[in-house]
């Protein structure tokens, strides 16, 4: 074997390639990490970008959506309808709630809203044959009659859910309470058999966050068949109220205009309130009728209703209450004789939502009809403000001079007076942290007693007095507590604060009697248009806070 030689050894070293050290190695490694971090938090921003994009993309269109089918609803409104507005403030902007962290001290409203609008609508509960016989006799049903309707009353609000109740169970009250349920508050509760109105057995509620509380058009279609039952000539069981008015017991409303018999006893009604049925077998004309007039058995016939009264206006019936208990189930009893149960503000003043459900908790219908009315499932704040135009019921033009110097003295038929260049004023609950809404009937800056504020006035006839404490307004009524047509429910409902208004009862002439009253009535004309302000939020929680949206409704003129 020959000896490799020496300087061969060393070329071949020479050419051996060369070998990375371990500090280069950890240099490139260190950077390699870095690029795929950087890169991993690239990737991750346009993905929530992309994710928020996509969000908001969500709530914009349900939030026009909604507008829209608000718009539509509006620009229908019949001549002989009303419209009832509740404000309910769970919380007041600027104070830090509890309900849900990330909404802070944000404004959280459950306003109400019910008003009638024209247009053919089938019902979506109706069920079985229009030629199925009545009980006892041939069924008055006419051959033709359709499972459809030309007016609906239209709520627009807050609903509940209570998806852990059994099926044909619907919740009636806090346990122990005759507190109906509200969004707000969870807990145990009291049920009954939608159905029959037999007790069922205990139930529970979960406490939602604001930002699950579900948005609700609920469309109720007035019309009859003629037939004396609520099952609307169906062999499907029980899919039609008898009558809008809430509350059951010893009713003194009739299920047709101005009966001579005494009222039905024992009905669970209405049916509409367990969210189940979209059919009251009423016409229009006999809504008003009940409206104006009530029942008195110490006689045959009836008696005309005031449309409000001045004291213990809760605990006394009137055309006003009666106009409310079309908004939503209610607590107070005006459709008794005597309805005692709202003399006590303090235990039994409340308001009351329609249960929905965000799934249908079966396959019957009956039980699908609870998801139906959903606009939005994730709404944590609707809130409706109320305004009238400039010169809305004035009879009268004043002097020459009539401005922001004029002298008035509180008699002229002046109506709603804005100022030229003045902001629009807009009627609700009093925010603090927006002074320029308040009720029409302490807005500070409206005046009726010699002097315009800042804004302008309001006068005769949309007041129906004038003193020291302020105007009071005909559609706000009396008013509560530290002169405020506002309200507050009782502890049980966590004490929130509320205020009510009704219009449209003698439509749009300030010389004309009120349906019902026996003379001139207060005037109470439509808003000339109602701003509406929601806050949806993304059910994947994207969008922190949610989002709010606000539109202006303008209402057709009669």
């Amino acid at each position: 074997m020959h000896a490799v030689p020496n300087r061969v050894r060393s070329a071949r070293r020479l050419r051996a390639p060369a070998a990375f050290t371990l500090t280069e190695m950890l240099v490139a490694v260190g950077v390699l990490v870095v690029v795929v971090l950087a890169a991993a938090k690239i990737f991750s921003a346009a993905s929530k970008v992309s994710s928020v994009a996509e969000a908001n993309a969500d709530l914009l269109q349900t939030a026009s959506a909604i507008e829209s089918q608000i718009r539509s609803d509006f620009a229908n409104l019949p001549p002989n309808g009303f419209l009832v507005l509740q404000q309910v403030e769970v919380n007041r902007p600027g104070v830090l709630q509890t309900l849900d962290a990330t909404l802070g001290p944000a404004e959280i409203r459950a306003d109400q809203i019910a008003f009638f609008t024209r247009g053919v609508r089938p019902t979506q509960q109706y069920v079985g044959s229009q030629e199925f016989p009545i009980t006892g006799g041939p069924s008055p049903v006419a051959a033709g009659w359709v499972a459809e309707s030309a007016i609906a009353r239209v709520y627009y609000g807050h609903g509940i859910t209570a998806p852990t109740l059994a099926l044909n169970l619907g919740p009636l009250s806090y346990q122990g309470t005759n507190a109906p349920i509200v969004p707000w508050k969870g807990g145990p509760v009291e049920t009954v058999n939608w159905t029959t109105g037999a007790a069922g057995a205990a139930g529970r509620i979960p406490a939602l966050k604001p930002a699950n509380w579900p948005l609700v058009r609920m469309a109720t279609l007035m019309g009859t068949d003629g037939a004396p039952t609520a099952q609307f000539a169906s062999s499907a069981g029980v899919n039609a109220t008898q009558r809008l008015f809430t509350r059951s017991g010893s009713l003194q409303v009739h299920p047709g205009p101005l009966t001579t018999g005494t009222a039905a006893a024992g009905i669970i009604d209405p049916y509409w309130t367990s969210g189940r049925v979209d059919i009251c077998k009423w016409q229009m004309d006999d809504l008003l009728t009940q409206t104006a007039y009530q029942y008195n058995s110490a006689y045959t016939g009836v008696q005309s209703l005031p449309f409000t009264r001045d004291t213990n206006f809760f605990s006394q019936p009137s055309t006003r209450l009666r106009m409310l208990q079309t908004l939503a189930p209610w607590a107070v009893r005006a459709t008794q004789a005597a309805p005692a149960d709202g003399s006590n503000p303090t235990t039994n003043h409340f308001v009351a939502y329609p249960r929905v459900e965000k799934a249908a908790l079966g396959p019957s219908r009956t039980e699908q009809m609870l998801s139906a009315p959903i606009l939005a499932a994730n709404c944590s704040s609707f809130k409706v403000e109320w305004t009238w135009e400039n010169g809305l019921g004035r009879e009268w033009t004043g002097p020459a001079g009539f401005g922001a110097s004029g002298a008035i003295n509180g008699t002229e038929p002046i109506g709603m007076y804005v100022k030229p260049n003045a902001t629009q004023p807009w009627f609700g609950l009093d925010l603090s942290t927006d002074p320029s809404v308040q009720p029409v009937s302490n807005a500070p800056l409206f005046t009726n007693s010699g002097t315009i504020g800042t804004w302008g006035t309001i006068g005769f006839p949309l007041v129906v007095g004038d003193n020291s404490n302020g105007v009071i307004c005909s559609v706000e009524g009396p008013r509560g507590t530290g002169g405020l047509p506002i309200w507050t429910t009782s502890s049980t409902q966590d004490s929130k604060r509320v205020y009510q208004a009704v219009f449209g009862l003698n439509q749009e002439d300030p010389s004309a009697v009120a349906f019902g009253t026996g003379a001139r009535g207060p005037y109470t004309p439509l808003p000339s248009a109602l701003r509406i302000t929601l806050r949806l939020h993304d059910p994947l929680g994207r969008i922190e806070g949610g989002r709010d949206f606000q539109f202006i409704v303008e209402l057709p003129k009669r």
